[in-house]
């Protein structure tokens, strides 16, 4: 009479499966995170970075370059992807074999940032939670400073090959001009080479960079010591703020910590 009874209450309450995602875009999964439902996560791709917890969740490679195989072996019922993941073919597989794949809009303004949060929290059941966290953001983020009283240029790279800036339409020159800094690259619409004779020229009062960018050519004085550099002033002085790949790339929850950064660092100069 126990098992019947058991086998009815199954029946009429089915077991739901727990969903088993996986995020590719460090911003997706950031704001996961911040919306308490990192749990459901079984993966993450190579740019997510933060929080500290996310680096030791098994990875499927960098969310622009995504292979099937390593998706798929970790059994996922659902693929979250930023824009501008890949490839698509192997999207294409992915989804073809009943995985449901999302993708989001890559949020290039507080605005969109907002709207990012509302449709993780409505996919993710964390709708309440989502409310929370705009309002958070919005108590967080200072007003737009009116006094441009510093110049600065945001490189995604400083080699051999030359410099590309952040110019207008970026995440960088968003937080410039929430800090009140004017962008000596706005001359151009996106992440562009720039001319160093020009830069020589319109001389910036500091450089700011990328932890992985700066990591990858050796340090902060290795940076301000490439060729490339030579005749800007900030490089010569090695007036060069690294910041958080993820926080000074991609919009993220952490913006006001972005803005404050900067902030800090040219009332430091």
């Amino acid at each position: 009479m126990k098992y019947l009874i058991c086998v009815l209450v199954l029946l009429t309450h089915p077991v739901i499966a727990k969903e088993r995602i996986i995020s590719a875009g460090g911003t997706l999964t950031e704001i996961i995170y911040a919306l308490d439902k990192q749990t459901l996560l079984v993966g993450v791709d190579q740019s997510s970075m933060y929080p500290q917890q996310a680096t030791q969740l098994p990875q499927v490679g960098y969310y622009r370059d995504l292979a099937a195989e390593g998706v798929l072996s970790m059994r996922p019922s659902k693929l979250l992807v930023l824009e501008g993941a890949g490839r698509k073919q192997a999207l294409k597989q992915i989804e073809a074999t009943g995985v449901h794949v999302i993708e989001y809009k890559k949020p290039t303004s507080v605005d969109e940032l907002f709207l990012l949060i509302k449709h993780l929290g409505k996919d993710l059941n964390a709708s309440q939670n989502a409310n929370m966290l705009i309002t958070e953001i919005k108590k967080s983020l200072p007003k737009a400073s009116q006094n441009d009283s510093h110049s600065a240029l945001f490189l995604l790279s400083a080699n051999e090959r030359g410099l590309v800036a952040a110019g207008q339409e970026t995440v960088p020159n968003l937080l410039f001009n929430y800090a009140g800094i004017t962008n000596i690259a706005a001359i151009h619409s996106g992440f562009k080479a720039i001319n160093t004779e020009v830069l020589a020229v319109q001389q910036s009062d500091f450089l700011v960079a990328p932890a992985h960018v700066v990591s990858s050519l050796g340090g902060k004085q290795a940076f301000c010591e490439q060729p490339q550099l030579r005749l800007l002033t900030a490089a010569q002085q090695c007036h060069l703020l690294v910041m958080d790949s993820l926080l000074s790339l991609g919009m993220s929850p952490r913006i006001a910590t972005a803005i404050n950064e900067l902030n800090e660092y040219k009332s430091s100069l």
